[in-house]
């Protein structure tokens, strides 16, 4: 079982982080994988496959494609800590696969994507399978939508899923939300999930859908939109020109710029929008993201930083705490944490 050309785990990692959208044969992501100086012969020979039965429903692990527009991508890390812990692949504890068969009779994994690259790291040519045949009269983008409502049906309430994966999923499976939500993404040169390569990361997704009102709504909530769509770009667009080098923006950040630009064009409109993003460039030359978002009160963290904001770059004082919204209990407590 010899391997050459191989990579650290870092660098298979990102490789795998790094998978375009699309279509992809699981016996070419192993073989990334495989590459990994991590796995060692020794390593590899102890990952013991499981066989079955000639009556048992099973697939060929060679033919499965899985497509990235939808599915999460790999987590190398917990790859290793499952084969590790079960010494190998367990059929018990996989069960079956679910794989849909398109019109152009490529088979894709829409449920049991890492139970099945699993497999073929253990040298596995074959696993218990359910399969579902599109109706050969639809296109590839209509099955590959219908795949993504299965997984996002299967998936979207596993508590290991997050909120961006949900999305991405939403996004992929063509619900109008995700779409618009999406497209804000796009426009704020923000890359969740690979959906705008070459943008900046950005961490609290669930805070962000959220405050733009285009979450996952459950049991016909009442969506409030508490962040424009515009404010919400030009703020991200504003914090990348101020911190240029910096790989991700903040939520928290991103949310209580927008919000301070809705602030002052109804309560301070001797304020332009111009010259908040120059203080903000100001203060940047200076000061890191963090400074601005790292005190904030309890369940009040758009208040808290929109307060930072306030004073420390556009300089308010006592007009501060008013705008911000927060109680005169609130700000005692944020500036104790100075």
């Amino acid at each position: 079982m010899a391997n050459t050309g191989k990579m650290t785990f870092d660098k298979v990692r990102t490789a795998l982080k790094d998978l375009p959208l699309g279509d992809h044969k699981l016996i070419d992501i192993v073989a990334i994988v495989k590459k990994c100086d991590t796995f060692t012969d020794e390593t590899l020979d102890s990952f013991v496959g499981a066989f079955y039965d000639k009556n048992s429903s099973t697939v060929k692990l060679e033919d499965l494609y899985v497509d990235l527009t939808y599915q999460r991508k790999l987590k190398l890390d917990n790859l290793l800590k499952n084969l590790k812990r079960n010494k190998g692949f367990s059929k018990e504890k996989a069960g079956h696969i679910d794989v849909a068969r398109r019109p152009n009779g490529r088979l894709y994994v829409w449920d049991g994507f890492r139970r099945a690259i699993m497999a073929l790291i253990c040298d596995m040519e074959n696993i218990a399978v359910s399969i579902y045949t599109h109706d050969p009269k639809i296109n590839n983008t209509k099955a590959r939508q219908y795949e993504a409502e299965l997984f996002l049906a299967r998936n979207s309430k596993n508590e290991v899923m997050g909120a961006n994966e949900i999305f991405f999923a939403r996004y992929a499976k063509g619900e109008s939300e995700a779409i618009k939500m999406g497209d804000v993404l796009h426009r704020a040169n923000i890359n969740i999930c690979g959906l705008k390569p070459g943008g900046k990361n950005m961490g609290g997704f669930a805070f962000v859908e959220k405050s733009l009102g285009y979450h996952e709504v459950i049991d016909n909530e009442k969506v409030v939109k508490t962040i424009k769509d515009d404010d919400f770009i030009d703020s991200a667009l504003s914090i990348q020109s101020a911190w240029p080098t910096n790989g991700s923006v903040g939520s928290y950040l991103v949310c209580a710029l927008a919000n301070v630009r809705s602030i002052i064009r109804e309560n301070d409109p001797e304020t332009t929008e111009g010259e908040l993003d120059r203080a903000l460039a100001k203060y940047a030359e200076n000061n890191s993201q963090k400074s601005l978002t790292e005190s904030r009160v309890s369940n009040k963290p758009l208040e808290s930083v929109t307060f930072a904001i306030l004073k420390k770059v556009l300089k308010k004082n006592g007009q501060s705490k008013k705008l911000s919204g927060l109680s005169d209990d609130d700000i005692a407590m944020l500036e104790d944490e100075e």
